[in-house]
């Protein structure tokens, strides 16, 4: 079976965007990354609803973040809702509260608290190391002491039925 037409016959002999005027090209460019950025869009909102299916379980998140489902203060209908926002103006209206808050979460603050921690936590370890040491030593000691007094009590049944041998 011979072919009549080799396999380019039907295909376009230019390309297809050739056809398309600048504008027309711009435009279809222009569709293409609105369809993207909405496709992106609509990931990034599965994915965000995603997480906040997984962490569910961390009620702590629930003050941190706004708009993650505020904590229900109260019973009833008309129970005020604690979130991230309500924190805010809780904060805004007490503002001694905000400067201890921040005092607490400053840097300078944070540093002071590391650079004491790192000492405590060196000097805690030697010293339950060593209090480690200290008790394998008293476990071994306890254990060659209760060895040496198996074996005097041995000696001594021996020599006791010995004796009465010998009688």
């Amino acid at each position: 079976m011979s072919q009549s037409r080799p396999d380019t016959a039907f295909r376009n002999k230019r390309h297809p965007s050739k056809d398309l005027s600048a504008p027309h090209l711009r435009a279809l460019r222009k569709e293409l990354l609105l369809v993207r950025a909405d496709v992106e869009r609509v990931e990034l909102a599965q994915a965000t609803f995603e997480l906040r299916q997984a962490v569910t379980h961390f009620s702590w998140l629930r003050f941190v973040i706004p708009g993650f489902g505020g904590v229900r203060v109260g019973r009833g209908p008309k129970a005020s809702v604690l979130n991230a926002g309500t924190i805010g103006a809780l904060l805004k209206q007490y503002p001694l509260i905000s400067s201890i808050a921040s005092l607490l979460l400053a840097k300078p603050l944070r540093a002071t608290v590391f650079a004491s921690a790192k000492p405590a936590l060196k000097w805690g370890g030697i010293a339950l190391g060593a209090w480690e040491a200290f008790r394998i030593w008293q476990q071994m000691k306890n254990e060659s002491a209760a060895a040496s007094a198996a074996a005097a009590a041995s000696a001594t049944v021996q020599s006791a039925a010995a004796q009465t041998e010998s009688m």
